[in-house]
């Protein structure tokens, strides 16, 4: 890239950190028009554009940053993020696989898989991926509290309740979020053992 196409391109990046990325997004169309073949302005033009929510041409200067070089991890976790916007989760599950083969070991894109697993209702796929997403950052707050949630979804109350509480204690601000629900989870466990004292009753009195 020429010296004057890497100012502008430094120009675009910067108007993007001022939150100017109506302007941003004027400058990257014009280099990218200009020089269709640099994986740069592709990627920060998706990158733009996923900023100004529109989505579907952020995607498609994604697959143009991709046709150029597929094997970049921002560039699929990225693409799986302005997926995940529009609610499609399939395709965003994919490009965050893709991410993954890159680098297997980044939390938030496991934690962002569980996400997609959660929406198309498969919550043990979720918990798996959150889980490996929380093995590899113990720190991770919203990964916890993830987890937490799919576990509360399936009905498994006690480890809905010990990973809310963890993440709560990570990042006290989910309180409010984990308290929507936490209370629902101790009264089910409160209901299921109240019946299975009625039945051990009841048999005992059979017997």
């Amino acid at each position: 890239m020429s010296e004057n196409r890497t100012e502008r391109l430094q120009e675009a990046i910067q108007l993007l950190e001022a939150g100017m990325k109506a302007d941003a997004i004027k400058v990257l169309k014009e280099l990218v028009k200009e020089n269709p073949d640099r994986i740069e302005a592709w990627y920060n033009l998706g990158y733009a554009l996923t900023l100004a929510e529109k989505f579907e041409e952020a995607i498609k200067a994604y697959d143009e940053a991709l046709a150029i070089d597929n094997f970049i991890f921002e560039i699929w976790f990225n693409k799986g993020n302005a997926l995940y916007a529009i609610s499609d989760y399939e395709n965003a599950r994919d490009c965050y696989e893709e991410a993954l083969e890159i680098n297997p070991d980044d939390s938030e894109a496991w934690n962002n898989i569980g996400n997609c697993h959660s929406r198309l209702a498969d919550g043990r796929a979720a918990i798996e991926a959150y889980t490996r997403a929380v093995a590899l950052n113990p720190e991770y707050a919203e990964g916890f509290y993830n987890k937490a949630n799919a576990h509360f979804i399936e009905e498994e109350d006690e480890k809905a309740i010990t990973y809310g509480e963890h993440a709560i204690r990570l990042d006290p601000s989910l309180s409010k979020r984990v308290g929507q629900w936490i209370n629902v989870a101790k009264n089910r466990i409160t209901s299921k053992r109240d019946d299975e004292e009625h039945k051990r009753r009841q048999q005992s009195q059979n017997d």
